[in-house]
């Protein structure tokens, strides 16, 4: 049976799944509930962040919430131009050392987002963290958190201070900068590491390593570390970063600390860095991470396996019938993976990379939050 809604509004476009936001959800789920001032094909606007959204109350088809078709609310996104939205996502990281920043000069050189530099061991802050962050957030740019780590400190202490400082958590995952031993044995940092992202993940849910190469690989394996945290790779130089053990892409990467950067001044050049996506993507990496921070964890879905792939696609109902959980790539796996690329606007190339993991990272912080889409029809 059609569902007989208006055409899209024009100037719009449908707001993609893993862009909707907690707010945007509960914004959503008020006007379903107030049909008198918002009857059948009723508009509103209302902004988060940069985002002007469209709200609109239309038919929704059938969904494992309710068996006909009913009464919901579609959110609609401004049309972009296509050129920025896909053009390569570019950033740079600061600290103390970068005192002097012209954030509207920043921008207007195309950096799009910035990791800023909080603390490091159990009691220093950095001097520029409060006012960089204050100002970043002024010109809009996303924002991401980092401490540097000490191993011979304590890492649980280490992650308190961190979090102390974070009543403003950004709108990029948290990081932890490994890149010094500081004389502890190699095993002992990785358990170090491993503690601090558990407490921290607890708080924000899943957060970001930055290493290089070189001291990443020289330690002992650590599965867990690269199964539960994305990762931002130092490797300067280079047409493409080399391999990081444990992970099977890069999610950052610092390519450069010789950038000129407009706007930030001084001789020795500054850290730049892209996102292994476009802006588009970027932003919905980020709207994962803002809906998702301060949640309990979803139950556990190892995403860097294809077993765990395929148990997630069964849990979120996108096979149907559902998918054979034998471990095994084949080409209903394919498939299934490409349906549910294409739901959440995304490539649908039937492979697993970084943007399809954060996308079914945020379906399944939703699914199990109960803020599964339409998410407005409750």
């Amino acid at each position: 049976m059609p569902l007989n809604n208006p055409p899209v509004p024009i100037g719009y476009r449908l707001l993609k799944q893993l862009a909707v936001t907690s707010a945007m959800t509960d914004w959503a789920v008020a006007i379903l509930h107030d049909p008198q001032t918002y009857p059948m094909f009723a508009t509103v606007t209302q902004s988060f962040g940069p985002l002007n959204l469209l709200a609109r109350v239309e038919w929704h088809s059938p969904d494992f919430q309710n068996g006909a078709i009913h009464r919901g609310v579609t959110l609609y996104e401004p049309v972009v131009a296509s050129a920025d939205a896909a053009s390569p996502a570019a950033g740079i990281d600061l600290s103390g050392f970068q005192p002097r920043v012209d954030w509207p000069s920043v921008v207007g050189s195309g950096i799009c987002f910035a990791f800023i530099k909080a603390t490091e061991s159990t009691t220093l802050i950095d001097r520029q963290f409060e006012e960089h962050w204050a100002n970043a957030k002024q010109a809009k740019l996303l924002r991401g958190a980092y401490h540097f780590f000490r191993p011979q400190r304590d890492a649980r202490a280490q992650a308190e201070h961190f979090l102390s400082q974070l009543g403003d958590p950004g709108e990029l995952p948290p990081v932890l900068d490994v890149e010094v031993l500081d004389g502890v044995a190699p095993a002992d940092v990785v358990r170090g590491v491993s503690t601090w992202l558990e407490r921290v993940a607890g708080s924000f849910g899943r957060p970001i390593i930055y290493t290089s190469p070189s001291f990443w690989n020289a330690l002992p394996a650590a599965p867990e570390i690269s199964a539960n945290a994305d990762l931002w790779v130092a490797n300067w130089g280079a047409r493409a970063p080399s391999p990081v053990r444990g992970w099977p892409s890069w999610t950052f990467w610092q390519y450069t600390n010789q950038a000129n950067i407009a706007g930030i001044p001084g001789a020795g050049g500054v850290d730049e860095n892209r996102y292994s996506g476009t802006r588009s993507e970027l932003q919905a990496y980020s709207a994962a991470f803002v809906s998702g921070r301060g949640r309990p964890a979803p139950r556990a879905f190892n995403l860097r396996s294809t077993l765990g792939v395929q148990q997630a696609l069964n849990f979120l109902h996108v096979a149907e019938p559902p998918l054979h959980e034998d471990g095994i790539a084949g080409a209903k796996t394919r498939a299934a993976i490409q349906r549910f690329q294409q739901q959440a606007g995304i490539a649908a190339d039937g492979l697993v990379g970084v943007n399809t993991i954060a996308a079914l990272q945020a379906a399944l912080y939703i699914q199990q939050g109960d803020l599964a889409r339409p998410a407005t029809d409750r």
